[in-house]
């Protein structure tokens, strides 16, 4: 059956965008459906000029049509860049820390669709049956990391590094200063 939408939505892609590639691939879970949107055949130069004007025309052209809250809400938008192209890490910070309409994700080219689900879209949702879990792990309380942790907040989801590396330095040493 042919997916209108995913068809109007690639010939008008074409058109606004005529140096890029789009391929949009859908993930069927639990009833509902994953949508992910690859952009390929960019350079660093067109993905700074072009990545806000992108994630706005899927939002608009595409994510804005889509059935359900779920599926709007579960939008990846791939950007794939050749192989060996080097982005500057703030753009690629920039990009993928972007809350607007999707997760963005800058990936290698040469990657197919199948693996980029895979590594992205799967392990991300955690969609783990419990009937495939292996093994069953026992959580226990650890005293020490808990009071380590207990008077700090954490607003942000993204710990910067510097956090993680002072909460990481303040763990070693309460484990050295128990040892002894």
């Amino acid at each position: 059956m042919k997916d209108l939408l995913v068809e109007k939505f690639v010939a008008t892609f074409k058109k606004e965008f005529p140096s890029a590639t789009v391929v949009v691939q859908k993930l069927n879970v639990g009833g509902s459906q994953i949508h992910s949107v690859f952009v390929g055949n960019l350079d660093v130069e067109e993905l700074k000029n072009d990545w806000v004007r992108i994630t706005n025309f899927i939002a608009i052209q595409y994510q804005s049509n889509l059935n359900t809250d779920y599926e709007r809400w579960n939008l990846y938008l791939f950007f794939l860049l050749p192989n060996g192209i080097n982005i500057p890490d703030d753009l690629k910070y920039t990009i993928e820390n972007n809350t607007f309409s999707s997760r963005k994700i800058i990936e290698d080219a040469s990657l197919s669709v199948e693996a980029l689900i895979n590594k992205h879209v799967n392990n991300e949702l955690a969609l783990e049956d419990k009937k495939h879990r292996t093994k069953s792990f026992v959580f226990s309380y650890d005293p020490t990391i808990y009071d380590v942790l207990k008077d700090k907040t954490i607003k942000k989801k993204n710990i910067l590094p510097e956090q993680l590396n002072l909460a990481y330095d303040e763990l070693t040493t309460k484990f050295k200063e128990e040892q002894e």
